[in-house]
């Protein structure tokens, strides 16, 4: 017989037919027995369907799903229930439905448990659109994660250098302003430049340049892991940064290590480079120096050290600032003595020992500064070359010397004069009409001395250097090369070049009256140059025992003090007075005696 509460329960189907719920009955055991009339028209399942069965019988639900055995436990206890869901595969294939059900268990007169009374919704388009935006939500964190790894590749492409992998330019811009930022941080940078990197780049190409770069880099990587970040600035330039009250000694260290560590070969192609590194070593305080100041006082150190030579290592001292100062200072200066005239020839002797006669003479650039007095070539000449304008000197000095030496030479004082030249004139097209138009009178022959630190092995790269020695040639002047013996020559450069006199540098001159392998040294140069049919004078010598034991190896063409230093044009011309013809046989002391009776700046 159906109760009161059957017939209310009932009675809400017409309720039930504007609703988008459903209602249903289990039994004792949980099987379905009643669903309204609306779980057709919503759900299209058929009630007949699925009367008699359980909620497990068609849904599809893990056993060993938590929100599964909560609902067991709750329908174990006889609990109410709300919102548990599951999946139903409709009948006959047709589909799937995700419905939500709550629940009401039900009791008899005498309290004895007779099934369970709820309703049922719908909730399949609600669970598509939440799979669909956890697909879309997936789809965005996959993406997001590809955009992730893009960013870090960009962050590392823009923060790296992409041969070395080491830290770029803007790396160390940002790092250094980061810990400079910091009051009171000690910070130190050390500068590292690689010696012989442009010779490997020129020679072997840049392929192997770059391999020596990579080998380098990890070089530095290795030193320098745990103690400060390395950056590549470009080229061959190279930074550490030491912060957090950074160790001065721990610097120090740094350095030497790196150094004996270039100095070690690079095996590229089964080929072994040696390269070499010089480094400058700065400090400085947060909230007492920008970064650009500190960068600035770290290329100073660098440049004193590249200065000092190769594989060398200098901190910066207050005496380079006022040095750099003093180099500023002569910087601007220079255009305006070149202009001026204030860069003038001085003329040192060359003499043929056997005969005491002056076979010419080498014309040196001096500055004669308005405040400084006369200064010395080692005082502008590297900041000229700074500048790019030593050769304006060179041009300058050879107006002026031919000029000195016409006359000279039409008094029959001075057969020869030489000049030296600069690698920028020997690759100006303009010299050998400037050459040709300023030598005018050719009883003085003319002579131009190559230094050897242009670098005999690189002038064969330089087509325009060739082009130039042969015109040069056709028109009367001789090649000397100055310097030979200093370290830079090679004889396959000194063959290609094939110059008519060969200076044998000073310090090899000096140290050859004391020292027998260097006089060996000095006998092979002369023994060479006669199988070449090359001309040789020593320059450099400064005492009688120093002629005495070169000419003793043969060679009988001197330049140096111990028979003149450099003379102003006044005072060369009374020194070429003293030496004319009558007095050309006078020995080699009489000569000097003659030299320094006469003013010498």
């Amino acid at each position: 017989m159906t109760s009161t509460n059957d017939t209310k329960f009932r009675n809400l189907e017409d309720f039930a037919g504007i609703s988008s719920d459903w209602f249903w009955e289990t039994d004792s055991e949980h099987r379905f027995t009643y669903f309204s009339s609306v779980l057709k028209d919503i759900a299209k399942i058929d009630p007949s369907k699925v009367l008699g069965t359980r909620r497990d019988d068609v849904g599809e639900m893990c056993a060993n799903d938590p929100n599964w055995q909560a609902h067991l436990a709750d329908l174990r206890a006889r609990r109410p229930f709300r919102n548990f869901e599951y999946k139903i595969n409709r009948p006959n294939n047709s589909g799937y439905l995700w419905v939500r059900v709550a629940g009401q268990p039900l009791f008899d007169d005498a309290g004895a448990f007779i099934g369970y009374r709820g309703t049922g919704h719908d909730i399949t388009q609600e669970k598509e659109s939440i799979q669909r935006l956890m697909e879309t939500n997936a789809a965005l964190a996959e993406r997001n994660s590809e955009l992730n790894v893009m960013r870090r590749a960009l962050e590392r492409s823009a923060n790296e250098d992409s041969l070395t992998g080491l830290l770029n330019r803007r790396a160390f811009e940002r790092d250094l302003s980061e810990v400079l930022g910091v009051v009171g941080n000690d910070v130190i940078l050390i500068h590292i430049d690689l010696d012989r990197f442009k010779w490997v780049n020129d020679t072997l190409g840049h392929p192997a340049g770059d391999s020596v770069l990579v080998a380098a880099a990890e070089r530095m990587r290795q030193r320098a892991s745990g103690i400060g970040p390395v950056y590549r600035l470009g080229g061959d330039e190279f930074l550490i940064v030491l912060a957090d009250n950074a160790d001065r000694d721990q610097a120090r260290w740094i350095a030497d290590d790196l150094v004996e560590a270039m100095e070690q070969p690079i095996l590229v192609d089964r080929q072994e480079i040696s390269i070499g590194a010089s480094i400058g070593i700065a400090y400085g305080a947060g909230g007492d120096v920008t970064p650009r100041q500190l960068v600035a006082k770290v290329d100073i150190a660098l440049y004193e050290a590249k200065r000092a030579g190769r594989g060398c290592v200098r901190e910066l001292m207050p005496s380079m600032l006022s040095a750099i100062a003093a180099r500023r200072q002569l910087a601007s200066e220079i255009p305006g003595a070149i202009e001026n005239g204030e860069f003038i020839p001085f003329y040192q002797p060359q003499i043929h020992a056997g005969t005491g006669a002056v076979v010419g003479a080498e014309a040196l650039a001096r500055w004669q500064h308005p405040e400084h007095g006369l200064l010395a070539p080692a005082a502008f000449l590297d900041v000229a070359s700074e500048l790019g304008l030593v050769a304006a000197i060179d041009r300058s000095m050879m107006h002026q010397a031919l000029q000195f030496a016409d006359g000279a030479a039409k008094q029959g004082l001075l057969p020869a004069i030489s000049v030296n030249l600069s690698a920028g004139r020997l690759i100006d097209p303009k010299l050998v009409d400037d050459v040709d138009a300023c030598w005018t009178n050719r009883q003085c022959k003319l002579s131009i001395e190559l230094l050897e630190t242009i670098s005999f092995d690189e002038l064969q790269h330089e087509p325009m250097v060739n082009d130039n020695l042969a015109r040069l040639r056709a028109l009367g002047v001789q090649i000397e090369t100055d310097d030979f013996g200093s370290g830079r020559a090679s004889i396959t450069g000194l063959l290609m070049v094939r110059p008519d006199r060969l200076k044998i540098d000073r310090h090899l001159v000096q140290a050859a009256t004391n020292d027998p392998t260097k006089r060996k040294v000095v006998s092979a140069i002369l023994d060479m140059t006669r199988a070449l049919g090359i001309e040789v004078l020593a320059e450099g010598v400064e005492t009688p025992a120093d002629i005495a034991v070169i000419r003793k190896l043969g060679c009988h063409l001197f330049q140096g003090y111990a028979y003149a230093r450099p003379l102003s044009e006044a005072d060369f011309l009374e020194y070429l007075h003293q030496m004319q013809p009558t007095n050309q046989m006078k020995t080699a002391s009489t000569a000097t005696r003659a030299a320094h009776a006469v003013k010498i700046d």
